[in-house]
């Protein structure tokens, strides 16, 4: 539970999917705390919630302040209700509000399955990710008292020191990271993961986004940092090797080789964002994968297309991808 910051407590949620947990963390401010991405809206969450405040000896009550790092629901989820229980505001960055409250809506889950059919996916199973992404709204608990927000170069006090505010993108826009120049620490959500890279995902039509391209600036910003100790939003608390960052951006730029071969290969005849996907991620085999895999898929296709190296056409209620051979 103990961390190398002084009165920063890990907790480690269950989360019901795949990835089996994320990592919530409670900070210790004299007499009162702050709690950072308390996680999804669930009975597991609560009561977890419950059995660290009594290890502690801490009161709803001491809970000042709710930080979340990103609007995804396994680290937004809980917000509201913890909110409601200790009347502490929940702070955030501008972009994770907006975000929050556009895809947390049943309009987004009717994009999203026109998304899933038009990459190619087979109805039967985009009608049951469509079912994945209509539960998850039960599992996100609405904030409806004081909202404050975070911004870049924002300084804040957790457990008696200086925190910088970073922003990045490409997992999540708006992302927030709270950065200890003196330790050369991040308190970073899902921006850097010791062992996976954050899902970056993209939807066709949504906007003229690059979230591979966000996430590439993302890392190459903390990198200038000197990031010595990284507190995450899942897995232990790691320090980066030497070559980490180069190594996190070298995986990406294989699979994007991947996916122009993929592409090559199918000619004229073009392939599917789904087809691609398959390829990619050929050890998916459930349903709450298929979507993450549809979505990372759909950000490396973004990124080559802004490179002009490959087109990407609809035609027929389908995307089809194609080599860009004119460059």
């Amino acid at each position: 539970m103990e961390t190398p910051l002084k009165q920063i407590y890990q907790i480690r949620i269950p989360l019901p999917f795949r990835l089996n947990h994320v990592n919530s963390y409670l900070v210790q401010d004299g007499s009162f705390w702050s709690v950072i991405d308390p996680g999804l809206d669930t009975l597991v969450t609560e009561k977890s919630w419950v059995q660290t405040l009594h290890q502690l000896n801490v009161k709803p009550s001491d809970i000042r302040n709710i930080y979340i790092t990103h609007f995804h629901p396994d680290h937004y989820g809980f917000a509201g209700k913890m909110q409601r229980w200790t009347e502490a505001d929940v702070i955030a960055s501008p972009e994770t509000f907006t975000l929050a409250e556009r895809y947390f809506s049943k309009e987004q889950g009717v994009r999203n399955l026109h998304f899933y059919l038009k990459s190619g996916m087979p109805e039967t199973l985009a009608q049951d990710v469509a079912e994945l992404d209509s539960r998850l709204l039960h599992q996100i608990s609405p904030i409806t008292g004081t909202r404050v927000n975070l911004l870049e170069g924002d300084s804040l006090v957790l457990a008696g020191e200086l925190y910088e505010i970073v922003l990045g993108g490409g997992h999540a826009e708006g992302s927030v990271g709270f950065w200890n120049a003196e330790r050369q620490a991040l308190i970073g959500g899902d921006l850097l993961l010791q062992k996976i890279t954050p899902n970056i995902t993209y939807q066709f039509e949504e906007d003229e986004g690059n979230p591979l391209a966000s996430y590439f600036e993302t890392l190459n910003a903390l990198q200038r940092r000197m990031v010595r100790t990284v507190l995450p939003g899942h897995g232990p608390v790691f320090q980066p090797q030497t070559d980490y960052f180069e190594s996190v951006i070298a995986h990406h730029k294989e699979r994007l080789d991947h996916v122009l071969g993929i592409v090559h290969e199918a000619g004229s005849a073009g392939t599917t964002i789904y087809d691609i996907s398959m390829s990619l991620f050929s050890k998916v085999f459930d349903n709450d994968s298929a979507r993450f895999a549809l979505g990372e898929t759909a950000a490396h296709v973004r990124y080559l297309e802004r490179q002009k190296l490959l087109r990407v056409q609809e035609s027929g209620g389908k995307y089809s991808i194609y080599e860009n051979v004119q460059y």
